[in-house]
C-alpha cells in the first residue's frame, strides 16, 4: 500500500519535531487512491532510451529556442488548453531519456484530461545529444554530462517559460514541473532557484542534489518514490558513482526552505521505473493547486 506523508509545513514545525514526520498508512485515503500492476516500463537512470539526435538537428515536430549561452534547445508541445488561461506543465525525462519517450510512457495527458486540466504540456530535451551523449539535466551533483559542461538549465527554463508565455495564454500562477529521476532532481532545483516562475513540482524517483535551496515564495511539491528503487535508493547512498540523500532528507530539506504544501508518497512495490499510477497521482495533486 502507499505510505503517504503530508507536510503542510513551516520551518519551525519541522525543527521542533527533531525528526522526520511519521509515515501514515493511507490505504483508505491516500494522495492517489489507486493500485497498479507491476512495472511495465523500463527506463533506467543510466541507460539511453534512444539514440541521441545528431548535433544541431531539431527533431521533427519539435520547437526550439536559442538560449543566451548560444545553445539550441528543443522541446515538444502538447497544447491541451481551452478558452481560459491554462497551466503550463513541463514534464522532464531522466538521464539518457528523451522528450518523445517521456510523453509515450507517462501518458500524462490522459490523466490531465481525466482531472479536467486543460494545460499546455511541454516536454523539453536535456543536453548531450549534440555531442552524441545521453541527454541529462544539470540538477546539481547529477547528472553527467550536463554537470560536467556546467549547463545552466535554470536559465534555460527561465528563458523558455518567458517564450511560452508570449506564445500561449498561460496562467502564470500555475507553472508546474514534473520530472522523473534526473528530471525530478531538476524539478527540485527549479523550485529552489526559479520560484519566481515555478509554483508546484512533482518529483518521481528523484532527490534534492543542490547544496542550497532558497525559494523566494512557496512552491508545492509531491514526491513519489519506491522502496524497490536501487538507482536512486529511498534510503540514499552511493549509486552509479553519485551519493544521493535519502528521500526523507530531500523532502525535509525542501520543507525547511519552503512554506508550501509538501507531500511524500512511497510504496513497497515501486521500483525506479515510471509507475503506471504516477501520472494520476501528479495530475490529482496539480488539479488541487
Amino acid at each position: 500500500m502507499h505510505r503517504s506523508t503530508s507536510l503542510v509545513v513551516t520551518a519551525a514545525l519541522i525543527a521542533l519535531s527533531g525528526c522526520a514526520a511519521a509515515s501514515t498508512d493511507t490505504s483508505t485515503e491516500p494522495v492517489g487512491a489507486t493500485t497498479a500492476p507491476a512495472v511495465t516500463t523500463t527506463v533506467a537512470l543510466s541507460t539511453p532510451a534512444t539514440q541521441p539526435t545528431a548535433a544541431g538537428v531539431v527533431p521533427p515536430g519539435f520547437s526550439s529556442i536559442t538560449t543566451a549561452d548560444g545553445r539550441v534547445r528543443s522541446y515538444l508541445v502538447s497544447d491541451l488548453s481551452g478558452d481560459e488561461p491554462a497551466p503550463l506543465l513541463f514534464v522532464l525525462h531522466g538521464f539518457g531519456g528523451n522528450a518523445q519517450a517521456m510523453s509515450g510512457y507517462t501518458k500524462i495527458e490522459d490523466s490531465l484530461d481525466a482531472n479536467d486540466l486543460d494545460a499546455v504540456v511541454v516536454y523539453p530535451s536535456g543536453t548531450g545529444a549534440e555531442q552524441g551523449l545521453p541527454q541529462s539535466w544539470n540538477a546539481g551533483t547529477c547528472c553527467p554530462f550536463a554537470t560536467f559542461e556546467l549547463v545552466d538549465d535554470v536559465a534555460f527554463f527561465d528563458e523558455l517559460i518567458a517564450s511560452l508565455i508570449s506564445q500561449y495564454d498561460i496562467d502564470t500562477d500555475r507553472v508546474w514541473v514534473v520530472g522523473h529521476s534526473n528530471g525530478g532532481m531538476m524539478a527540485y532545483r527549479l523550485a529552489c532557484e526559479l520560484s519566481t516562475r515555478v509554483t508546484a513540482i512533482g518529483v518521481a524517483a528523484g532527490a534534492l542534489v543542490i547544496d542550497m535551496c532558497a525559494p523566494v515564495r512557496p512552491v508545492s511539491a509531491l514526491h513519489v518514490h519506491g522502496e524497490l528503487d536501487t538507482v536512486v535508493p529511498l534510503a540514499g547512498g552511493n549509486s552509479l558513482g553519485i551519493v544521493f540523500p535519502s528521500t526523507q532528507l530531500s523532502v525535509e530539506t525542501f520543507a525547511l526552505a519552503n512554506n508550501g504544501d509538501i507531500q511524500l508518497v512511497t510504496d513497497p512495490k515501486w521500483s525506479h521505473d515510471w509507475q503506471p499510477e504516477w501520472s494520476e497521482l501528479f495530475s490529482r495533486f496539480l488539479a488541487s493547486k
